[in-house]
């Protein structure tokens, strides 16, 4: 019997919308600088000449439109500028909920490319027709982002299967991206203007160059499996690795609600049960298994009805070693027992100081934000105001001049995509008691799930690094 594709009607399909063309990249991220500078501009002169309450209407207008068109713009180009928006749209608080609304669209999907074209690349990365692996593949994907979309198919023995299809010459697109970096860092100031830029750009290259090959993705997929295999609530989808390839990636097909989906329905105590599955998940992984999800966007989880979260995109994976590991904890206790002279020491082995050097009180100011929750022995709850706070510590100009180490920078995005999601969640909890599984790991204590008396296999109590 031949392929099945579900409401297949090809002459219908969408051409994929990627440009490819250096020079129509620049044109386009050019023309859409050139737009927004031109609003601002007007903005400035009608708001000289408006009342006060006038002025932050016509402010917030423009923050809006701007907002809108860098979303649309984008998302049609995906590759890195649109990977940049995701990543800027975590540290959007000083916009209006309108434009952070906007912004934040790019975390869950894109312009999908046609069906020919995904058919095409999987049939020349698997080296056959579809009909040969598939005995159904969707022509609609369930998913677009910013350099491939997935598609929903079933194999000849019945498994429901995610395909996710790489854009054909995203990845030359992404060079010419990267050869745009100072255009491309306009976007990191409009929603943070005094965000470092360069630090963010450098951190898009290594992020974009590192998911282009997605049998390096499913090696960490596949590694974030093993370790988490047999958890009651943390979840990761099984590759099936004979039709896996550079451009195309095959896994287990799981559903779920989305992020949003599940916080318009969800009851306070299921939120907090998220919460927690979620701060094991990453924490466990980075202190037992030196393994660092880096993409927390609302876009990567399912929520299933029993309280399970499956983990999605495995493309931004980091691996750390030991001593940054060390170095990392040390910065976090000095925090928590208020120690300037060990924090101090945290950043020389960090590389971040000087051997002679101290850090000023803006940069302590900047870790005491990160770790408020933990500095109390007691409840703590992340709100709206919390989250508010982090206009103020992002704006800190000693950051830059400090020269985070790289893969600080990267604890900092997800520590910012983490607590949005805890602001989200409402999460509330004793953290200092949960993190004293990674600030002193010789206590063995338990982690954030049995905080709520969650029972657990004993292999997941224990705080030993594996």
């Amino acid at each position: 019997m031949g392929l099945r594709v579900a409401g297949s009607d090809e002459s219908d399909s969408r051409p994929t919308g990627l440009t490819i063309s250096p020079r129509r990249r620049a044109l386009r991220i050019g023309g859409l600088i050139t737009r927004t500078l031109w609003r601002r501009l007007m903005l400035r002169i009608r708001i000289r000449l408006s009342s006060a309450a006038r002025r932050r209407r016509l402010a917030e207008r423009g923050q809006i439109r701007s907002a809108e068109e860098v979303t649309r713009v984008l998302g049609e180009l995906k590759g890195a500028v649109m990977k940049l928006g995701q990543i800027i749209s975590f540290t959007a608080d000083a916009l209006p909920p309108a434009a952070r609304g906007a912004l934040s669209s790019l975390q869950r999907a894109a312009p999908p490319m046609s069906f020919e074209l995904a058919r095409g690349v999987v049939e020349a990365e698997l080296g056959g027709d579809l009909a040969r692996f598939f005995r159904r593949f969707e022509p609609a994907p369930i998913a677009a982002a910013s350099i491939g979309q997935v598609h929903r198919a079933v194999l000849h023995d019945g498994r429901e299967v995610a395909v996710k299809v790489q854009y054909p010459g995203v990845d030359q697109a992404i060079e010419s991206d990267l050869a745009l970096l100072d255009k491309l860092g306009f976007f990191a100031g409009f929603a943070s203007p005094n965000l470092d830029r360069r630090a963010l750009l450098d951190e898009v290259t290594a992020l974009l160059r590192g998911e282009l090959d997605y049998r390096q993705e499913a090696e960490h997929q596949a590694a974030f499996g093993a370790f988490w295999a047999g958890h009651p609530f943390i979840r990761i989808p099984a590759v099936v690795g004979e039709l896996t390839r550079q451009r195309v990636l095959c896994q287990e097909f799981v559903r779920g609600l989305g992020y949003r989906e599940f916080l318009a329905v969800s009851q306070p105590a299921e939120r907090q049960l998220a919460a927690r599955v979620l701060l094991d998940f990453t924490f466990d992984s980075l202190y037992r298994r030196r393994l660092f999800y880096g993409d927390p966007h609302p876009g990567n989880y399912l929520f299933a009805a029993d309280g399970g979260i499956t983990f999605l995109d495995f493309g931004c994976v980091r691996r750390f070693e030991p001593p940054f590991l060390d170095a990392l904890r040390g910065l976090l206790r000095s925090v928590v027992e208020d120690d300037r002279s060990a924090f101090d020491g945290a950043l020389r082995a960090l590389g971040m100081l000087d051997a002679d050097a101290s850090a000023s009180a803006a940069v302590w100011a900047f870790f005491v934000y990160h770790f408020e929750p933990l500095l109390t022995d007691a409840p703590f709850t992340y709100d709206a105001e919390y989250a508010a706070r982090a206009r103020d510590v992002l704006h800190l100009s000693e950051l830059r001049r400090l020269g985070l180490a790289r893969e600080l920078l990267v604890f900092n995005r997800i520590s910012f995509g983490l607590n949005a999601l805890m602001v989200d969640l409402e999460a509330t909890a004793n953290f200092r008691r949960i993190y004293r599984r990674y600030l002193y790991p010789s206590s063995d204590s338990p982690p954030a799930l049995a905080d709520l008396g969650v029972p657990l296999p004993p292999r997941f109590l224990t705080s030993v690094e594996q």
